[in-house]
């Protein structure tokens, strides 16, 4: 129901009518309409309210079918066609930055394409993409959580992020559902909410161990511009970079 999705997401930002009927320029009287179901939004106001909230495309559409809509944006599969485009420019980054590790990601974090450093990394084979999550291999025991020195830094700047990502998608999103699986995974229940209070550092190190070698890394993260499609918006680029220091 659109009316109880609208309160929903107006209750996660932290605002009150009066905030999102002057950030979506709507009289407070026509708002608290809609949310008594008083009144029914036209698409475009959807849309202008969506827009208010800050609402990713995923959400966006959403919120369009709950009013009776059909969506806007698109949702593609990651192997369609409608990605291709997309694919292709990551292969291109993903090969640039060998032989250093880079990963794409979806929303939720799980592993669509990786170079072979990062496959070697990570001691994953390229039949097994897609059906990898980056939080899985970081918090469940297991050969890659093992590997990082400095798992407690790590594990609370993944905490950090998840909850950035159910912050901007809701509770309800992928990315709830995985860090939710990961609390309960050994030791996340101590790990500090506060981002960066153990290492002090500018940029968070990654320090990993593989056959008896410590290699020390910093990472970026790469996004598409101005995308028109759900899964164009959430895809990202990890390039892992060795860390002098």
């Amino acid at each position: 129901m659109f009316s109880a999705m609208l309160r929903e997401w107006r209750g996660l930002r932290g605002m009150s009518q009066l905030d999102l009927a002057l950030s979506a320029a709507v009289s407070t009287r026509h708002l608290s309409f809609i949310e008594s179901e008083r009144s029914k939004p036209s698409s475009e106001m959807v849309l202008r309210l969506a827009e208010a909230l800050d609402l990713p495309l995923r959400e966006r559409n959403a919120m369009l079918v709950a009013a009776g809509f059909a969506p806007q944006f698109g949702d593609s599969d990651w192997q369609s066609e409608t990605m291709a485009d997309v694919r292709r420019a990551a292969t291109l980054l993903l090969r640039a930055h060998e032989p250093y590790p880079a990963i794409v990601l979806d929303m939720a974090l799980n592993v669509l394409d990786a170079n072979p450093p990062a496959l070697g990394m990570i001691g994953a084979s390229a039949e097994t993409l897609g059906g990898i999550n980056l939080v899985d291999l970081v918090y469940k025991p297991g050969p890659v959580r093992e590997s990082i020195i400095n798992w407690t830094d790590v594990a609370e700047y993944l905490l950090h992020r998840m909850r950035e990502s159910v912050r901007r998608h809701g509770p309800h999103s992928a990315m709830g559902a995985v860090l939710r699986r990961a609390m309960l995974q050994p030791g996340a229940a101590e790990l500090s909410v506060v981002r960066g209070q153990r290492s002090g550092t500018v940029l968070l190190p990654l320090e990993f161990r593989r056959d008896g070698v410590v290699t020390r890394w910093f990472t970026t993260v790469t996004s598409f511009g101005a995308p028109q499609d759900a899964m164009a918006e959430e895809i990202t680029i990890e390039q892992f970079h060795p860390n002098p220091n």
